[in-house]
């Protein structure tokens, strides 16, 4: 029998194998996922008879039990897009008990073996893993349970609201979707709470579902709301609406965006976009002369062996060797920039492995290599472990430029706390299932595809062009070719193109093998297109060019170069 483990104890797992085997005298073959993705990956892409899930197998990125149900429903949810749910063992957490709503609402979809409590042994996860409960075992428990709604009835926490603009903000005004992402959220929430969700919604939405929607229509009559704003109506009437912690007082009518006068979410999404805007354009108007205090943090992430950190290497390169204050923060799993970068020396190891667990402190005491600032850690250090919010504050305020070097496994939170979110890929297609798994994932959790940008590395002529590439990563596609979901508008994102070059690839083999720094020698064509992502990151002042000074060979010379790109 072929098993997937979603849990993160080793010793655990051998356990449990083992005692399988000597109780029912058959062999168990597994692979083990260590994280919510890398379950989706291989749950998705590999034949397994069972799946044992912990859903504490991650730690959720909220302290509200409501959220934290919210987001393990939603993934369970996905996740039986590609695997049967009677073969779904969940381990469930402490607080659990059987009969509870959160899981009458899975046993509704199909989720029968659930462990609770004293349940939650290793003879009764082999128990579970040798015959999964039925709906008839477990139906008692269930028949009398709403099943209704995991969250408080008359309540919507801030971050669901979030979370629900942006789905209709990644629309950029498509409006064919509006009534299918509606009955979607609908069938989430109860009529109390969709009375709230509708009030938040913007104008232009709200206009389309009066006019096409017959479910919106029917909640508005069952609460009296109205379908759009009435800014001449005379002395409002006053109506309190309750999120998790806030009172918001609404004049009856009107939109929540022009009326609260304390924190409110829409308001501040749409700042917060304008903000960027305005700044993008003054940078334009100045001709390139960037503010000394323009901050950016962006995050790479591709598949592996697409050149993520060979991408952020050589635009690091570049920017520091402009002196701008850069900083490559490596959250990959492999940890490759702290050997390439501490090679040579005890002292720099020491250095850089202690980096992210001083920024995640508030110190800032990375690896210096004149304007370039690595920060790292020993590959095996826990990157669950780091304050997400505070390491990424202590980088920006010392930096000007901030590249996160990713990968599927780092905690969503970087990809939230970043500006932009640059996606690698080369030309190999077979990478483009677990992107657009990846990027449905970050869609699903709030995550904006509009801070989405591509880079196409090692790109060739050939039959398969860059819009291709585009298009495929565009829409996430089921393994079963049964569910396909627009990730965002293939003709509206923004793409880089870095071209392949044998002569550029053997410059590279060089400086990994003799550490020696030629970015600089690549051919023009790919620096070209090199700076147009630069430009996208941090606005130079005129093109990057193998002809400027501090770009020449003799520069390097007196530099002595640094970590990779050290000159012997």
């Amino acid at each position: 029998m072929r098993v997937l483990f979603g849990i993160s104890n080793d010793a655990t797992i051998a356990g449990i194998a083992k005692y399988y085997e000597e109780k029912y005298n058959e062999k168990i073959e597994y692979d083990v996922a260590l994280y919510f993705n890398d379950f989706s990956s291989k749950i998705a892409s590999g034949d397994y008879d069972r799946a044992l899930l912990s859903e504490e197998l991650e730690k959720m990125p909220t302290k509200s039990y409501a959220e934290a149900d919210r987001l393990i429903f939603e993934y369970l949810d996905r996740v039986l897009n590609n695997f049967d749910a009677k073969d779904l063992v969940l381990l469930c957490s402490e607080r659990r008990k059987l009969g509870d709503d959160f899981l009458a609402r899975l046993f509704a979809i199909g989720v029968y073996t659930t462990l609770t409590g004293t349940d939650r042994t290793k003879g009764k996860v082999c128990e579970a893993l040798h015959s999964p409960y039925t709906r008839r075992d477990m139906r008692k428990y269930y028949d009398k349970s709403q099943a209704g709604n995991v969250f408080n009835a008359s309540e919507v926490s801030e971050l669901e609201l979030r979370k629900i603009l942006t789905y209709f903000k990644n629309l950029n005004g498509d409006s064919s979707r509006y009534v299918e992402i509606f009955d979607r959220i609908n069938q989430q929430y109860n009529s109390e709470q969709m009375a709230i969700i509708i009030r938040v919604l913007p104008k232009d939405v709200k206009d389309f579902l009066e006019k096409n929607s017959e479910t919106y229509k029917s909640l508005v009559a069952q609460s009296q709301i109205q379908p759009a704003p009435q800014p001449q109506v005379q002395q409002p009437q006053q109506q309190h609406i309750q999120t998790n912690n806030n009172n918001y007082e609404i004049k009856k009518g009107d939109d929540i965006a022009k009326q609260i006068v304390i924190k409110e979410v829409p308001k501040e999404v749409v700042k917060e976009k304008i903000v960027t805007q305005v700044v993008e354009k003054k940078v334009v108007e100045q001709l390139y002369d960037v503010p000394k205090d323009y901050r950016k943090t962006v995050i790479f992430v591709g598949a592996p062996k697409v050149g993520t950190s060979f991408c952020i290497n050589a635009i690091g390169t570049y920017l520091a060797k402009q002196k701008i204050k850069t900083a490559i923060v490596d959250m990959t799993r492999k940890r490759d920039m702290y050997t390439i970068y501490t090679y040579d020396n005890t002292g720099k190891r020491n250095i850089a492995g202690d980096s992210m667990k001083y920024a995640s402190n508030g110190k800032n005491e990375p690896l210096i290599y004149d304007k370039l600032s690595i920060y790292t850690a020993v590959p095996g250090e826990d990157r669950k472990s780091y304050n997400p919010n505070l390491l990424v504050e202590t980088i920006s305020k010392n930096n000007n430029v901030v590249l996160i070097d990713a990968d599927f496994s780092t905690p969503l939170d970087y990809f939230r706390l970043a500006n932009d979110i640059y996606i690698v890929q080369d030309m190999n297609i077979l990478n483009v299932n677990q992107i657009t798994m990846f990027l449905r994932e970050l869609k699903q959790r709030g995550i904006g595809m509009e801070k989405v940008k591509i880079v196409i590395n090692k790109y060739v002529d050939c039959s398969l062009s860059s819009k291709d590439i585009i298009d495929g990563i565009a829409t996430y596609t089921s393994y079963d070719l049964k569910m396909f979901d627009e990730l965002f508008n293939p003709k509206r994102i923004q793409y880089f193109v870095l071209p392949f070059n044998v002569d550029n690839y053997k410059k590279y083999i060089d400086m990994v093998y003799k550490y020696s720094n030629k970015f600089a020698s690549f051919s023009k064509d790919f620096q070209e297109n090199l700076n147009a992502v630069i430009n996208s990151i941090y606005p130079t002042k005129g093109d990057v060019s193998v002809q400027e000074e501090h770009y020449t060979e003799e520069t390097n010379k007196k530099s002595g170069g640094f970590g990779l790109f050290r000159r012997k």
